[in-house]
Formats: C-alpha cells, structure tokens, sequence
C-alpha cells in the first residue's frame, strides 16, 4: 500500500536491509531536535487521526478533526514529513484546487539509539504514550458502562502478571510478538485499526536470598 519513500535525515541511516517482513522500515529518532519534532503534543495526535485513516487526510480535515487551524495543522504536517513519520498519499482535485492527501508513513520508531541528552525526553515520550492509549482505552470503559454494559474484550481489553521464562523462551516470544505485529501492521479491507502498547522487562524482586528483613 505505501511505496513512497518518506523523506530521510543523515542519522536516520535507513536502508533496504532494515525493511522487516511487511515491508515497513525502521526510523532511528536519536537527536533532541527529532525526539522533538516527534512528541509535540498536537502532532502526537496528528499521527494518531492518521493511523486510524490509512487513506490519508488533508490539513483541513485534520484540522476539523483536532479543532485547530488548517495552517496549524499544514505546519506540523511539513514537521512531521521532514522527520520521515508522515508522507503524501495522494492529490485530488476539489473545486478546481489540488487537494493534497498525507498518511502516516509505513515506518517502525526505534529510540534505543537515542543520544544521552535526549534521554529524558525519550523517557517523556514514552510515558505520555502509555498515558494516551490508557485514555483511551477507559474512554471506552466509561461508554460502555453508560450503557450499562461490559467492555468487549475484542473491543478492548488489559493484561498483567509474570510469566516465568528462560533467556531463549523470552527471546521468542519478544521475535514472535514482533513478527505478529509486523504482520498485521498494513491495512487490508474488512480490518479495523488496534491500538496496543507492551512494556515487557525482566522482574527483580528486592528481596534477596540472604537478605535480612
């Protein structure tokens, strides 16, 4: 679906050796410039109306969507396609003007290289992500209990607890999640868009064999 190639910055260093199995590409954000023009609140959620339609938007209905001013919105877009997290979908012709259509870009977000002095803001980042999809997520808890109902799990659903693995059983399942994910992370008709968030670390227990309480 999305054959364009966003457009690069030199750390991007993106090749064709990085594609992964859906055809997606990996997007180092390193830089505190980068990290930034990534987490701007409003652009946040430019990216998130974009996700959930695939075949792309304009300025002015992104604008309509978020309640802002189309040239807002214009001026976080071009931030956003110079980063590489947003491409052209298409034109078309509206009343004699030439609409322009953007989409997110088919691109995988790695922060793990990012430099030292960006480390709070990519801890930030992440932190305001978990917090928006939890948002969400009880947005619909709240409407379906004004209905007096129950959440759907297909419709949504948490999970916590342990599970005890060893190294290669967590290696396979971090390859298996990453696979699944990547699988299912282009568009096709009948599918509708699902959000998710993983944190995934290992358990330590402050409690130590031999020490005393």
């Amino acid at each position: 679906m999305r054959q364009s190639k966003p457009p690069r910055t030199e750390s991007q260093e993106i090749s064709d050796q990085e594609r992964s199995a859906a055809g997606r590409k990996k997007l180092y954000l390193r830089t505190e410039k980068e990290l930034r023009a990534y987490m701007h609140p409003l652009r946040q959620k430019i990216l998130h109306c974009l996700y959930l339609e695939p075949s792309g938007m304009t300025a002015k209905q992104l604008a309509d969507c978020l309640h802002v001013a189309p040239s807002s919105t214009g001026h976080h877009l071009a931030a956003l396609e110079k980063v590489g997290l947003v491409e052209l979908s298409h034109t078309e012709k509206i009343h004699g003007l030439t609409a322009k259509y953007y989409r997110a870009a088919p691109v995988d977000v790695y922060l793990k290289e990012t430099e030292p002095a960006a480390g709070q803001m990519r801890d930030a980042l992440v932190r305001n992500s978990m917090n928006e999809l939890e948002e969400h997520f009880f947005n619909m808890v709240r409407e379906a209990e004004k209905k007096s109902q129950e959440l759907n799990p297909e419709k949504g659903d948490a999970m916590f607890g342990v599970v005890y693995l060893k190294q290669e059983e967590i290696a396979q399942l971090r390859r298996r999640l990453a696979d699944f994910l990547s699988e299912y992370s282009i568009p096709s008709e009948g599918t509708v868009p699902c959000e998710y968030g993983l944190i995934f670390c290992q358990a330590e227990n402050g409690w130590k064999k031999g020490e005393k309480r």
